[in-house]
């Protein structure tokens, strides 16, 4: 049975043998039982170099009994095959279609036009002295030459003249209307969009370089191998890279950009659009009064290309790997809505993960940030924290929910480029907030063997020993493991489905599927995102719709919710259409028009129908929900921080995590079982039972949760639960207390940095306890403080020992015994066991990250965020309750 569902990324640069064998020992004393070896800054990748180091690693986990991953290309993102592209195969390149223009106002007379000249882009003297291939530029070729009339404010006309018949020898002489047109000169290149040494995901031919280059050489090298101890490769951002950069603005028709292109992309569009086809193609940038025309070639354009990019490259990479025996995972790039489109997106996240075994996410660089919950991020990009907050981590696992391929499987790369402030603190918020959505595998960023500092995208978890909290990070790991285990095999269970909005994004005013997300989080209302795709192919989802729900590889919605979007494709109407017995909601307003659908008249039909469904505004989405009973669990009290994922495998599990970063909540659930239930805390590894009470079929619980807390609630029978102490809410507990001791003044301390350990320096001693970093700014490691107190009589019942303030890892020893690890508040221990009367000593440790360290260090080369500092060591009141 698998028990193991991190995969951390293992950086490999050439290191020596013994430093390699070190870091798989360091992976494996995390518990962790595979890693995803990045070739990223390998100078040897598939090379001798690179197979020298990987033996190694192989060799190590063959002992170990672990699994290894490659990331599956020499550079990022993925699709620069190694460099066979530019080396070998340049006849594979990129493809694009882009355009110039020229304007003729007044139009009376005969005029000309070189289009030769018209077919590269324009430039000017700031692009003096930058690249050019003008050798590559010369065989550009034309596709269409078409005027379109000019009719205000830069709108045009869907009326067009298609010129192209009247170009010869490379110019074109005619004679238009009267009026002011806009010449439209399209054609075919090489050299205009991005990287022209990474593959065309479009073209199937040049999308398999990439297995040539990566995938086969592995195969010839580990074959026997091959689906046991080589678990499968992983793509790092895969995408369309038809402009460079992470602008995030790459939509269809709002960006001047050349686009993705290849002979199959064409075929299909004729077949769409028909024999004018290519008199089309300025809709594809340009926007027309009617947005009639406009509006099917975007829509047509832009599912061709994310269908191609399906076909071409994630499935003709997903069946390679699954004919050889291993598997296909990764992610692409989500980041501020980029999901849906091209540029450093992939166009559609589903079809995207169409060929991978697991859905794929990544949440870096501060995207999750505790107490930031839909609030604009400040990076290299200002970013979209309702984005982050409310979507990201449900669209990734709607994916492994609802694609059987995925077996429930998501993975997501989490804590890389975060800096060294991060540390196990925020990291267990992390972790909980990704699982309490469904993710279910972890791709921990990352062991890198570089002499510390490394400055690429730490934090780096052992850091070649520098870490203080490594113990704590493999503690972490551990209960990641085990939370993990406890959502994997089973199915989610959710109410309700939101339509994803991928194709709405490519064609008109939409509403982000995160706004709803956002009202159902907060209202305890679960979903799944669920793409158009899925609706009209149920048969290939293991889905229907059956009594009045809708089905898809064993999940059961109650209701469809369709975020505001101005055009819906034919496909969804018809799904709406022949399903009457589904409730529907669309939210703020119904469309108002057919995306792919140029009959006038049908298209009229399709919105007649559809529009007797139900409208919803977004603030009253939640309520309207609850009124037609549409929920799964329920509050007494509402408290919009509170995140629940409910899963069935065997019984009904339920994992609950107070994402507020002041409030503690504190109220009764009703959860839909008949059972007795208990309560799992899984950094503990510990269990007790839940005091219950049955209302109708379900149970009513009563839970509190502070802040940075999680936990567990277990289905089970009354047998089983009554092997378990009664769960007593920790207000509870201390108000049971009738005593207090106060420690908090006369402590001693030592430091250590953390190679160190165990030597620490001289003892110091603080009347009143302050952060370390007032007095030594820049001290990282270990600090040690001690004391002793008095106790007259030894706790009859209960002590707990309660630490205000803690950054960030502590173990308490008292009277010698280990008392235990904490990795995040709440800071406090019941320590009855180990208090005894009279004198009693008292130990703690307390473990910094390493962001301090960096000022004693040069400034690194490029800066991604500031972040304030936080303090080191141990303050505030720190107070022993006795009952």
């Amino acid at each position: 049975m698998n028990t193991n569902y991190i995969l951390p990324f293992l950086w490999m640069r050439g290191e020596s043998e013994d430093v390699i064998r070190e870091e798989m020992g360091k992976i494996y004393d995390c518990g962790i039982r595979a890693v995803c070896v990045e070739a990223r800054p390998h100078p040897e990748f598939a090379g001798p170099g690179w197979w020298h180091d990987l033996d190694i690693v192989m060799d190590e986990a063959r002992n170990r009994e672990m699994r290894v991953w490659v990331l599956d290309d020499a550079h990022f993102p993925t699709g620069y095959a190694n460099g066979f592209i530019k080396d070998k195969y340049p006849s594979r390149k990129k493809v694009y279609i882009n355009y110039n223009t020229a304007d003729v106002w007044g139009a009376k007379d005969e005029v000309t036009l070189h289009i030769s000249r018209m077919l590269k882009p324009t430039s000017s003297w700031l692009d003096m002295g930058k690249p050019k291939d003008t050798e590559e530029q010369k065989n550009n070729q034309l596709v269409v030459v078409v005027a379109m009339e000019l009719v205000s404010k830069g709108l045009l006309s869907e009326q067009f003249i298609n010129l192209s018949d009247q170009v010869s020898d490379g110019f074109l002489t005619c004679k238009l209307p009267e009026g002011n047109w806009r010449i439209y000169v399209i054609y075919k290149t090489r050299t205009d969009g991005g990287n022209p040494t990474y593959i065309n995901m479009l073209d199937k031919e040049s999308a398999a370089t990439q297995l040539e280059a990566v995938y086969e050489p592995h195969y010839e090298r580990y074959g026997a191998d091959f689906g046991k101890t080589f678990a499968g490769f992983f793509s790092d951002e895969p995408s369309f890279g038809n402009v460079n950069g992470f602008d995030f603005n790459e939509t269809i028709g709002q960006k001047d950009m050349p686009l993705p292109w290849s002979d199959e992309a064409e075929s299909m569009l004729q077949q769409a659009l028909g024999d004018q086809w290519y008199a089309y193609l300025p809709y594809l940038w340009a926007d027309t009064i009617e947005m009639k025309q406009s509006i099917h070639v975007r829509y047509s354009y832009m599912d061709i290309v994310t269908k191609l990019y399906e076909k071409n490259f994630s499935r003709q990479l997903g069946e390679w790997c699954e004919a050889n025996q291993v598997e296909y995972i990764g992610h692409v790039i989500e980041d501020n809505n980029q999901h849906s489109r091209l540029g450093s997106g992939a166009g559609h996240y589903f079809r995207a993960m169409a060929g991978q075994h697991m859905a794929g996410i990544d949440v870096i660089g501060g995207q999750i940030i505790f107490g930031g919950a839909g609030l604009e991020r400040v990076g290299i990009t200002k970013g979209d924290g309702e984005f982050y907050h409310y979507a990201l981590g449900k669209l990734g696992s709607s994916c492994g929910h609802l694609d059987p391929k995925k077996q429930g499987r998501t993975m997501c790369e989490l804590y890389g480029a975060y800096g060294w402030k991060l540390g196990v603190r925020d990291m267990k918020y992390i972790l909980d907030h990704l699982v309490v959505r469904g993710v279910n595998y972890l791709v921990p960023h990352a062991f890198s063997m570089r002499d510390y500092p490394d400055v690429d995208c730490p934090p780096h978890f052992y850091a070649g020993g520098n870490n203080p909290q490594f113990r704590h990070f493999a503690y972490l790991m551990r209960y990641a493991n085990r939370l993990c285990h406890i959502f994997n095999g089973g199915t989610h269970i959710a109410p309700t489905a939101v339509l994803y909005h991928g194709e709405s994004e490519w064609t008109g005013r939409y509403m982000k599927m995160q706004e709803p997300a956002r009202e159902l989080t907060e209202n305890q209302i679960d979903f799944d995102f669920v793409p158009a795709d899925m609706l009209h192919a149920l048969d290939s989802y293991n889905g229907k719709v059956d009594q009045h729900e809708l089905k898809i590889n064993g999940e059961v919605f109650r209701c469809l919710i369709i975020p505001y979007s101005q055009y819906v494709t034919k496909e969804l109407a018809l799904f709406m259409m022949k399903n009457q017995e589904l409730e529907i909601i669309f939210v703020d307003g119904h469309p108002e028009g057919i995306s792919n659908e140029r009959n006038d008249q049908r298209a009229a039909e399709l919105l007649a129908a559809i529009k007797t469904r139900s409208v919803i505004s977004l603030s009253q989405l939640a309520d309207e929900l609850k009124a037609k009973h549409i929920y799964d669990i329920c509050l007494n009290n509402s408290f919009k921080d509170l995140t629940y994922y409910h899963y069935f495998k065997d019984n009904h599990r339920f994992m609950f995590q107070n994402e507020s970063a002041y409030e503690t909540f504190r109220g009764e659930i009703e959860l839909p079982i008949e059972g007795a239930a208990i309560i799992y805390y899984g950094l503990e590894d510990r269990y007790e039972r839940l005091r219950t009470r049955k209302e109708a079929q379900k149970i009513v619980i009563e839970l509190e949760l502070q802040p940075y807390e999680s936990c567990v609630i277990l289905e089970c029978t009354e047998e089983q639960a009554s092997k378990y102490d009664y769960y007593i809410p920790h207000s509870d507990k201390l108000a049971a207390c009738s005593s207090q001791i106060d420690l908090s003044a006369n402590w001693g301390y030592a430091l250590v940095h953390n190679k160190a350990y165990p030597h620490f320096g001289e003892v110091q001693r603080l009347e009143t306890l302050v952060p370390i970093s007032r007095d030594n700014p820049t001290f990282t490691g270990i600090v040690r403080y001690e004391k002793a107190f008095d106790l007259a009589e030894a706790p009859t019942t209960r002590a707990i020992i309660a630490f205000e303030s803690i950054y960030e890892g502590a173990e308490l020893w008292i009277n010698g015994e280990y008392v235990g690890m904490k990795v995040c508040p709440s800071y406090t221990f019941e320590v009855e066991r180990f208090v005894k009367k009279g004198i009693n000593s008292i130990r703690i440790e307390v473990a910094t990250t390493l962001d301090r360290d960096r000022l004693l260090y040069p400034e690194p080369p490029f800066t991604i965020t500031h972040d304030a500092m936080d303090p080191t060591g141990m303050f505030g009141a720190i107070t022993l309750f006795l009952e």
